[in-house]
């Protein structure tokens, strides 16, 4: 039964150090879905295959950051 709290107890840890960054994450959405719209950010994916590849690759650049 030790384990079983144990494990549970690692899963609130992560849960709690992962909050801000989900939280700061869920903002960042937010502000995007108020300040873009759908027919602006298609306009950049529409172009063809190498062009939309490329703006999604540099929209993805600074996630990992």
């Amino acid at each position: 039964m030790e384990i079983v709290w144990h494990i549970l107890y690692s899963a609130v840890q992560v849960f709690r150090e992962a909050a801000a960054y989900i939280l700061l994450g869920f903002a960042v959405a937010g502000l995007l879905r108020v300040y873009l719209t759908p027919e602006s950010v298609s306009h950049y994916f529409r172009r063809g295959k190498v062009k939309s590849v490329f703006y999604a690759s540099l929209l993805g650049v600074p996630i990992p950051l």
